[in-house]
């Protein structure tokens, strides 16, 4: 086939397509020329061109969330590739894996004060699995060798263990656009064999015991979808005992509502915190949204577990006593079998744990109808308009939710959660929510709903014109005049200047945007023309935006606050 006449491009994409790569975002340039040509020559490979780089790379992350597979970046060399900094670091803390590939000068050119040259190797180490860096290319067969052994340990270590971003740099002399025709058959790809899932007998021995008639909390973070473990947590959270409190982002399905996690948590007593103080918390995923939970937990002081792949030093509870380095579907399949037979042939002691539960059941119950009740009687509000259009979100949607005020407001009326739930929370920006949604939608067949603020969205309008779109992908921005979680958070609430300051009124022209773009607009202030608008929104078959206008900021900031302190628990019924 033809292909650049760099070879060491050409091996560098020989060993990510035979590794599995189909994704790849580029953005235009000149001293990437060679790695644009050897895309385009691929059939294989699904190469879209955005010209921020910013913004590529965002996309790239939200197809890699969905996917759970590396796409790979290719940027020019210069100042390129700093603008993929936000979504790498987004990438690595979230776990998502990335492949970074940036075009560079050859190494004797850098601070020649020549154009486009700044220091690239190594640029973005504290944010990447590893980094890598190509040297120009020569006559010499045993750097091809190396070429083809950095690109698949860039590969394989993208999706290994904990996944995550690497950065391959390739410095390319000129020239850069020669074609030539090559046979690529005998590529070399090292492929890897991974143990099973699995715990010793004598550590399973030692947990059981430590599990055996214990009072259990289970947290769930941010997670991608896993049927495997959705089936055994569900199958736990029946043990007597067992409390489960999912955030939307968990992308848990079991039944019992156990997704409102700050309706529950917020505004209790301490006399009722301590009624609910679990033995044990066995914690998984990422981190949490809830303030409310990380703080409940950290005063609480109960023994902390984590499972899966979060980092030895991760202690965010500040009570780690175990980091459970195994299959979370694998841990809750084991102990829910031990667990069950031990409680068939102990039914008193059992049945001391199933009181727990009932006071866990009773709490949540008082909460959430109280806090219904709260909402019905409100006015026109965000925490009106969040109930209204997170109760009915399409079950086959998947979601994504910007940071700030949204992901928040998430957490208090998911009653029954979508397909699937994202946003960026491994460092938990604002810069990249469209273009992150944007990935997300190019990766999944059915509509994805991005709801985000009008601050949020004024970062990078930009995609609603992208000519890649898909027709199912949906927008609602909630504009509330800037950034409404200043607002409402203790630190900014009472601060002077806060309005110019930091709620910053972005101003965006939303009806003006859908319109230059093609997108069919639709704007509701009210509840009553909100509930009007939401069915036709759902139904549509194209690009559609709905902007939603909250007039009233400061009710809206504290009627949130009041509905974070009800207490609707009934002491004297819980001692009974």
């Amino acid at each position: 086939m033809k292909d650049t006449d760099n070879i060491y491009c050409r091996i560098l994409l020989d060993v990510l397509e035979a590794h599995g790569i189909r994704d790849i975002i580029a953005s235009p340039g000149s001293r990437n020329a060679p790695l644009l040509i050897s895309c385009s020559y691929r059939e294989r490979l699904t190469t879209r061109v955005v010209t921020d780089e910013r913004t590529a790379g965002f996309i790239a992350l939200g197809i890699a969330m969905v996917t759970k597979r590396p796409v790979a970046l290719i940027c020019t060399s210069g100042t390129a590739l700093y603008n993929y900094a936000p979504a790498v670091a987004e990438a690595y803390y979230q776990g998502i894996p990335l492949i970074v590939i940036s075009a560079d000068r050859p190494a004797h050119w850098i601070d020649q004060e020549d154009s486009q040259t700044l220091a690239q190797p190594g640029a973005l180490n504290k944010i990447v699995k590893k980094s890598f860096d190509i040297p120009v290319k020569s006559d010499n067969k045993e750097m091809e060798w190396y070429v083809n052994r950095i690109a698949n340990e860039a590969a394989i270590i993208s999706s290994d263990y904990k996944p995550g971003p690497v950065h391959i740099n390739v410095q390319i002399d000129t020239p850069i656009s020669k074609t030539e025709d090559v046979d690529s058959s005998s590529i070399r790809i090292i492929h890897t064999v991974e143990a099973a899932p699995s715990l010793a007998p004598s550590d399973i021995r030692m947990l059981f015991q430590k599990l055996e008639g214990k009072k259990i909390l289970i947290v769930v973070g941010y997670m991608a979808p896993d049927n495997d473990l959705n089936k055994y947590i569900s199958l736990f959270s029946t043990l007597p005992g067992v409390i489960v409190l999912c955030e939307t982002l968990s992308n848990i399905h079991i039944n019992g509502n156990p997704y409102a996690v700050d309706s529950v948590i917020s505004g209790l007593s301490d006399e009722i915190k301590l009624a609910l103080r679990p033995d044990i918390v066995i914690s998984l995923g990422g981190a949490l949204i809830s303030r409310m939970l990380k703080e409940y937990i950290r005063n609480q002081a109960p023994e902390v577990w984590t499972l899966g792949d979060s980092y030895y030093g991760v202690d965010v509870f500040k009570n780690l006593s175990l980091n459970i380095r195994t299959s979370p579907a694998f841990f809750f399949k084991v102990f829910y079998h031990t667990l069950r037979k031990y409680y068939e042939k102990r039914p008193e002691t059992g049945t001391n744990l199933s009181a727990y539960t009932k006071i866990w059941n009773y709490v949540k119950d008082a909460q959430l109808e109280a806090r219904k009740q709260f909402t019905a009687d409100a006015e026109w509000s965000e925490l009106k308009a969040f109930e209204k259009i997170l109760n009915c979100i399409p079950r086959k949607y998947n979601l994504f939710l910007s940071n700030g005020t949204p992901v928040r407001y998430a957490q208090l009326f998911t009653e029954n959660i979508p397909h699937a739930s994202y946003s960026n929370r491994g460092v938990s920006g604002i810069d990249g929510t469209n273009a992150t949604a944007v990935g997300c939608a190019l990766a999944y067949n059915d509509p994805t709903l991005l709801i985000t603020g009008d601050m949020s969205f004024a970062y990078a309008p930009g995609i609603l014109g992208l000519d890649f779109l898909p027709a199912s992908f949906k927008i609602i921005v909630i504009n509330n005049k800037g950034g409404g979680i200043f607002r409402f958070i203790s630190p900014t609430r009472y601060i002077e200047h806060r309005d110019k300051f930091f709620c910053a009124d972005p101003k965006v022209p939303v009806k003006e945007l859908t319109a230059t773009y093609g997108w069919t607009y639709f704007s509701a202030g009210s509840e009553k023309q909100l509930e009007e608008i939401l069915p036709f929104f759902f139904a549509s078959e194209t690009n559609v935006l709905l902007e939603i206008a909250i007039d009233d900021e400061e009710y809206s900031a504290s009627l949130l606050r009041k509905y974070m302190r009800i207490d609707a628990t009934d002491k004297k019924q819980i001692k009974k």
